[in-house]
């Protein structure tokens, strides 16, 4: 069911953890009632597969603001490293280092949040040391921190959020059907780091539940992100495919074509990180009050819980979508198939293996359990992560024609 637009969601002093990042910038411009967005009209969105060339960036949708649920009494902080890129009015920023007590210490004890939500992550290529540092020595200090164990910030947090990955329940050798939060992590993961270094981070935040300061903790996997700013992901490796690759490249296809993909619109991989951490005060508050907590099939704390858009859909319509609203119109009587298995052994990257054998996951736990729907459409998010990319490529080449004309 859509989420009642009169009752706002509170939450308190939050503190976003890798705010500036992709997923963390979208989460605090929803916190803020959507600080990014003016008051816009409501024309229907671009929904056009045509093979003439669109214009990507005259795209309209319906503003973000006018599906998701409103934020009221909610006090927005940022930590990053850096926090000069992604920035909205309205939230207060401050630098810090999440894998150094001594560099988050100085911040809890100005913001004394009641909530943390850690989206800081590495991209999925960076260095094994990095993904470890981050991803898992970092998630555990942050942990730390948050719950008082390296010393007194003069408040309590009660409910931490951390942003997992569907991903670690996928060898990305196998496919990946109607699963849910009852399968097995894996680990060690036979392809890559990235998402073993998930899986570890994950059981590392949910053994924690209620054994610091009795602070409440669970995790968001979310399936594919994709969406505006994207830098680093899905969206933004198809894009930057359909900006520099040759025609002939866009037209090869990896595999039969028949895996069955899930993504997720970056707003409501945010809704979904918000909803959680409703839950979690919430029980947090019947502790405290000494009521009945929920029951096992209930609670939110100490859970795992997917996030998808509910629409999986064959990968390579996705990529032809995106490539097509981006201005690459796809012959198909003119696509070359290559199997998965002639392409592997060259050394195709882990990412493109888990498009090749597809994964489907199920959502259980979060829709039942807090109400989650996702909000905003799928074809609507591909779409708005092309204008975004459209936009700013635009905006790069403007930037260089200027800085030519200077010389």
């Amino acid at each position: 069911m859509a989420p009642d637009s009169s009752t706002p969601i509170v939450l308190g002093r939050v503190l976003i953890v890798g705010g500036c990042g992709f997923l963390g910038y979208h989460v605090v411009d929803q916190f803020l009632n959507f600080a990014s967005e003016e008051d816009l009209p409501l024309p229907k969105p671009a929904t056009s597969t045509r093979t003439s060339k669109p214009d990507a960036a005259s795209m309209e949708f319906p503003t973000l603001r006018s599906r998701y649920p409103p934020y009221a009494k909610t006090e927005v902080h940022v930590l990053d490293l850096r926090c000069n890129r992604n920035r909205l009015p309205g939230a207060t920023y401050h630098e810090g280092d999440l894998c150094d007590p001594e560099s988050l210490l100085p911040v809890f004890r100005e913001v004394k949040p009641q909530v943390v939500i850690n989206t800081a992550s590495p991209t999925y290529d960076s260095p094994r040391e990095i993904l470890r540092k981050v991803n898992i020595e970092g998630t555990k200090t942050l942990l730390e921190v948050a719950g008082g164990a390296h010393g007194d910030w003069g408040g309590k947090c009660k409910a931490f959020v951390h942003t997992s990955s569907s991903s670690v329940v996928h060898d990305c050798l196998n496919d990946l059907i109607n699963a849910d939060e009852r399968w097995p992590l894996v680990r060690p993961h036979p392809v890559e780091y990235y998402t073993e270094s998930k899986a570890d981070a994950e059981e590392i935040v949910l053994e924690a539940n209620k054994k610091h300061n009795n602070m409440l903790t669970c995790a968001v996997r979310p399936a594919g992100i994709i969406g505006e700013k994207d830098r680093a992901g899905l969206t933004d490796g198809l894009l930057q495919t359909a900006a520099h690759a040759p025609d002939w490249q866009l037209h090869f296809q990896l595999g039969e074509g028949n895996n069955l993909f899930d993504c997720t619109y970056v707003g409501n991989v945010a809704y979904g990180l918000a909803i959680a951490a409703e839950a979690l005060l919430h029980t947090s508050s019947r502790i405290a009050a000494g009521e009945a907590v929920p029951l096992d099939h209930e609670k939110v704390d100490g859970e795992a819980f997917i996030v998808t858009n509910d629409s999986p859909v064959y990968f390579w319509d996705i990529a032809r979508y995106v490539w097509t609203l981006y201005g690459r119109a796809i012959s198909m009587n003119k696509v070359w198939q290559l199997s998965k298995g002639f392409l592997l052994p060259v050394g195709a990257l882990a990412e493109m293996s888990t498009y090749i054998t597809g994964r489907k996951t199920k959502m259980t736990g979060q829709s039942i359990r807090c109400g989650y729907t996702p909000l905003v459409g799928l074809e609507e998010g591909l779409a708005r992560a092309v204008k975004s990319f459209v936009l700013s490529e635009r905006a790069e080449k403007e930037a260089l024609g200027g800085e030519k004309k200077v010389q």
